[in-house]
């Protein structure tokens, strides 16, 4: 059987010189994120076509010309691609852009991140659609994939390349996304051995993306993951039926299967012996991911301010126990639960519900602090820096149950939260000897009052609630009688 594969190989021009490429990259990957991002600060259209100019396509023209200076002669890379090939690379472009918003969908859900419902304006869409993809498939596919190709089988340069594709654009959240892309239109270069195919997938790509994430932040459950799945079913279909190199001189559905999904099952000739390669681009993705984990954690962190600021700050949760004591006074013990510190927190107010009350201390971390009285019932607390780990501060307080509303009714007691919380409980325990009960249930010494959560925004008063308490020698309650 004859492996068209190797023959497609090796009727392939040879790699640029290695140095050349590691070197084009790196002025790539430094000069894009420190030069680039600067020029995109101060005009970010006309500064993102710089950076597509001078850090792509420059670095990578340079590296095909030395490379043809080397071994001169046509690049078979750069031949003009069949209509058929067009279409179906931009097709393919299309049904994985969606698998790629697909993915990136269920990484902000799973982060919890708004989806960006707000398209590109129309010049960024211009520059996404053309420059964008001349320059930056010009750098990985006739420069990195097929150096690396050279050093390993063609299939193995396909993730290879998908992974510095993906790194290349500087955040872990958008990963899926991009190396999905990478990806895909790795396996298009690896099955045309074409340039061109790859710029008609990359640019159908950028303009169905901004179109399919504006229509996600409006209607979500569309992209859900059962969609990405019906999607990879063309996909699949597409790049199974991608035509065999017409060098395939006999062909059966063994050979078109691992010429599908390998293009070659063989190393390339002359490959150069040795890990080296391999190092070097470990090293590699090793500081780009470093570098990129970096730079999301910033995201996630301006992210997660942004999210906190419209909500009112972090999440917040207090519950409250009372205990109706025997000389008819409420003991109170506030525990307030914080997810995080609140970004301001050097001076906190905490409000009690009733000016007759009295604050005796509060803990944080086992320490005891002693608050300053500013009014009735309100009471400033300075914490120290620096702040122990967030979780429960625990609020001391007593209040007389004379100072409740309606005693004839079983008394009412405002629900009034000590700081703006997002979730508020409220729990009434009768010590023994109290000599009070609960009307509903009088065997039971204790009941939960209230509970709710997931107030957006924050709040401190919830109104009022009766507790249904009556004296324990007294007669309970009778019904009406019945007409």
């Amino acid at each position: 059987m004859h492996d068209s594969g190797v023959t497609a190989n090796a009727t392939r021009p040879p790699a640029p010189p290695a140095v050349w490429v590691v070197g084009a990259f790196a002025f790539c990957v430094l000069g894009g994120w420190t030069f680039g991002a600067l020029l995109q600060v101060w005009r970010f259209v006309p500064g993102f076509l710089l950076t597509e100019l001078l850090f792509f396509a420059a670095p990578a023209l340079v590296v095909l010309w030395r490379a043809r200076r080397c071994r001169p002669g046509p690049d078979p890379d750069f031949r003009v691609p069949g209509g058929v090939d067009a279409v179906r690379a931009g097709l393919l472009g299309v049904l994985t852009a969606g698998l790629a918003v697909v993915a990136g969908v269920a990484v902000r859900r799973g982060w919890d991140l708004p989806l960006s419902g707000r398209g590109p304006e129309w010049l960024l869409i211009l520059a996404l659609a053309l420059p964008a993809p001349l320059a930056e498939e010009l750098m990985f596919r006739p420069v990195v994939q097929r150096t690396l190709a050279s050093y390993w089988r063609p299939a193995a340069a396909v993730p290879a390349t998908a992974v510095l594709f993906g790194l290349i654009h500087g955040s872990f959240l958008r990963f899926p996304e991009t190396f999905l892309l990478g990806f895909l239109n790795g396996v298009v270069y690896l099955k045309s051995g074409n340039y061109w195919p790859c710029v008609v997938f990359h640019a159908a790509a950028n303009l169905a993306g901004p179109a399919l994430w504006s229509l996600a932040s409006r209607a979500p459950a569309l992209f859900h993951p059962l969609t990405g799945l019906a999607l990879a079913v063309p996909v699949l279909v597409l790049t199974w039926s991608w035509p065999p190199p017409p060098e395939a001189q006999r062909w059966n559905w063994r050979a078109h299967l691992r010429w599908a999904l390998f293009g070659s099952n063989a190393p390339p000739p002359g490959a150069p012996a040795g890990k080296r390669p391999a190092v070097v681009w470990g090293i590699g993705v090793a500081a780009m991911a470093v570098l990129v984990g970096w730079v999301t954690a910033g995201e996630l962190k301006a992210a997660r301010a942004a999210r906190e600021a419209a909500a009112g700050g972090p999440e917040v949760r207090q519950r409250d126990e009372w205990v109706l004591d025997t000389n008819a006074v409420i003991s109170v013990r506030s525990r307030l639960e914080f997810e995080r510190w609140p970004p301001r927190s050097e001076v906190w107010v905490l409000a009690l519900a009733y000016p007759e009350a009295t604050l005796h201390g509060v803990t944080l971390a086992g320490e005891v602090f002693e608050p300053r009285p500013v009014g009735r019932g309100t009471y400033e607390l300075r914490w120290p820096r620096p702040l122990p780990p967030p979780g429960t501060v625990e609020v001391y307080w007593e209040v007389p149950l004379a100072a409740l509303e309606e005693p004839e009714r079983g008394y009412r007691v405002r629900l009034q939260a000590l700081v703006p919380v997002h979730a508020y409980a409220l729990r009434l325990v009768l010590a023994e000897g109290c000599g009070y009960v609960f009307d509903r249930a009088p065997e039971r010494p204790f009941d939960t009052i209230f509970s709710t959560s997931g107030q957006r925004p924050p709040r401190r008063d919830f109104g009022t609630c009766g507790l249904g308490l009556r004296r324990a020698d007294a007669a309970p309650p009778t019904a009406p009688p019945a007409p």
